[in-house]
């Protein structure tokens, strides 16, 4: 009984009045106790700062301000959205003219759809059940957020002497039991077919089975680019019980994505400078002219474009499978590469 009762000032004082032991009940609430304590003492209560950033390699939120306005104002690509640079599509085109009008003083009405709704919601809940099933790796977490849930920090660490074009605001990031930092982003999904994918990864290493993985894995790259950091724990939580996926950072895959990035930024300063030559649009904007108008230009301008265009068919998969690391494969011969390869595209 005293094993028990050091965790519980309150068993001790009623150990001289009970002679049998209370039951296995009792027992099972202590132990949930116990649990409930360890998990809130290695959540902290303050946001704080990663280490070895300094003031000029991230922005600090005003808690009191709306958050989508200071967004808005920075002139980063948000690491959740280098994964559409990639894919193309929609997401590509939205980016791109989201993009375009920045740099004439516009930006499009920001709206929070059910899923982003459900991912505020859901996130303590993500912290809790992280700190339940990895809590022996975990020696203090931080929330990247202020007390009324206001995100805290966006980072953006050099690479070497150039300055990053991409930002980052996590979700998170701990102090490991050996000391080591590692940054956490919770996800949460409804997609079976997410299940298969983040179970293939695991087992693996295959990020390229899902569009919508390859994109969270690419954001969780870039965050690992723009926080310096060597892992990043995608945490889902999906079905009836959550999934870590711990990401190792690939520096040579980072560059390749980074490059993608620099290409679009190109296709985005070629058009603004196709707008600034522009006499009628210039005094449009000059008289203070129709947004819609305006905005309308830029998407015409934007579906024109070589980028956008060349990103609908963007091979993502191939262009990427050679970072992909299959463990408990080896490649010997190239009839082994090339079948490993197609086992990775149609799996």
């Amino acid at each position: 009984m005293n094993n028990i009762s050091k965790y519980n000032p309150q068993e001790i004082n009623q150990a001289d009045t009970q002679q049998n032991f209370t039951g296995f009940k009792d027992f099972i609430e202590l132990d949930d106790q116990v649990n409930q304590t360890k998990g809130k003492s290695k959540l902290s209560k303050i946001g704080k700062k990663l280490p070895r950033i300094s003031s000029q390699e991230c922005f600090r939120f005003n808690r009191n301000i709306d958050f989508s306005i200071q967004r808005n104002k920075l002139d980063k690509y948000g690491a959740s959205e280098v994964g559409n640079i990639l894919t193309g599509g929609a997401g590509l085109k939205d980016l791109m003219i989201n993009r375009v009008l920045k740099y004439f003083g516009i930006s499009m009405p920001y709206e929070e759809n059910l899923y982003m709704l459900k991912g505020k919601e859901l996130e303590n809940l993500g912290f809790r059940e992280f700190i339940k099933a990895q809590g022996d790796n975990i020696n203090i977490l931080y929330k990247n957020k202020y007390a009324n849930g206001v995100d805290k920090y966006n980072y953006f660490k050099k690479m070497g002497s150039a300055e990053s074009l991409v930002g980052s605001t996590i979700d998170g990031w701990f102090i490991n039991n050996t000391g080591d930092l590692e940054l956490l982003e919770i996800k949460n999904s409804d997609s079976h077919y997410m299940s298969s994918a983040i179970d293939e990864y695991n087992k693996n290493g295959n990020f390229l089975s899902s569009k919508y993985f390859f994109k969270y894995y690419v954001q969780a790259q870039m965050q690992l680019a723009c926080t310096g950091l060597e892992y990043c724990n995608l945490f889902f939580l999906i079905g009836n019980k959550p999934i870590n996926c711990r990401i190792k950072r690939k520096n040579l895959l980072i560059a390749k994505v980074l490059e993608f990035v620099n290409k679009c930024e190109l296709e985005i300063l070629k058009l603004r400078n196709k707008i600034f030559k522009n006499e009628a649009v210039n005094l449009l904007i000059s008289h203070n002219g129709n947004n819609d108008t305006f905005i309308n230009l830029v998407q015409d301008l934007v579906e024109k474009s070589d980028f956008y265009k060349n990103g609908i068919e963007f091979d993502w998969i191939n262009e990427f499978v050679e970072y992909v690391d299959c463990v408990d494969l080896e490649i010997k011969t190239d009839q082994a590469a090339i079948n490993l390869e197609c086992s990775i595209l149609c799996s």
